[in-house]
């Protein structure tokens, strides 16, 4: 088992042996640290897929029969603090452990946007073309995923992070169904024209893209949602001012 924690810079990180830094968009080895530039990797394309290389890393090196991706700031949150980082909880190996003899996979609490649909919520943040590309493609090449495609986006709730933990082979298979349609999708956006923020197209549609997965898969897979520790803090009340500032004002 290893829960692999992205970051792309210097950090404090769980001295518990479970967590293992995952550097990204490094470009190059670095003797300290993993990075997503080793073995079969897309590590150049982190400005625009974001946490998905090393996710992509995982997919294609990682040999643990468990495998997890959290943040250097975010992890799945434990109320025992056996494991601790900043003085917040997070779980332990026997706390997976534990969670994984009852459950498939691991991953945050879907966050409720309430009054904006997941929809229109991406629309309003990332416009509309790349989002109508993104059901098409599902639609073409995913079809028996549209529907769930479909009322994922109807709904107002929404895991993101893209975090996660659980056995290595229903990741790969998740990982061939999501890397599928993205790389499907990077030919056909111009993604490179896009302003920092917006180049990060393709970590955004994946967080969409996990819910529809899940949901899709339900009926074979027993799904933990868990709360996620944010180890430097968040305003909740900014976070909804600027939800409620890109959606009406």
């Amino acid at each position: 088992m290893l829960i692999y924690v992205v970051t792309h810079k210097d950090y404090q990180f769980p001295t518990d042996n479970v967590y293992k830094p995952i550097k990204v968009g490094s470009g190059k080895l670095n003797s300290d640290i993993l990075t997503d530039a080793s073995g079969e990797n897309i590590s150049s394309l982190n400005p625009y897929f974001c946490e998905l290389t090393a996710l992509y890393w995982i997919w294609k090196n990682a040999r643990e029969d468990v495998v997890g991706l959290v943040h250097y700031r975010r992890y799945f949150s434990s109320g025992s603090n056996s494991v601790q980082i900043n003085g917040r909880g997070i779980l332990s190996r026997e706390e997976i452990d534990s969670v994984l003899s009852g459950f498939d996979l691991i991953v945050s609490k879907p966050r409720n946007y309430y009054i904006v649909k997941i929809k229109d919520h991406y629309i309003k943040a990332h416009g509309e073309n790349d989002f109508e590309l993104l059901r098409a493609e599902v639609e073409k090449n995913e079809p028996a995923y549209i529907e769930s495609f479909d009322a994922v986006m109807k709904s107002k709730k929404i895991s993101l992070y893209n975090m996660f933990i659980s056995r290595k082979e229903i990741i790969d298979e998740y990982c061939e169904w999501l890397f599928g349609i993205l790389f499907s999708l990077k030919d056909k956006i111009p993604y490179e024209t896009y302003d920092t923020y917006q180049r990060r197209v393709f970590g955004f549609m994946s967080e969409r893209l996990f819910n529809v997965w899940i949901r899709a898969n339900a009926h074979r897979l027993k799904v933990k949602e868990m709360a996620v520790a944010n180890i430097e803090g968040e305003n909740v009340l900014k976070k909804g001012f600027g939800l409620i500032k890109r959606q009406y004002l």
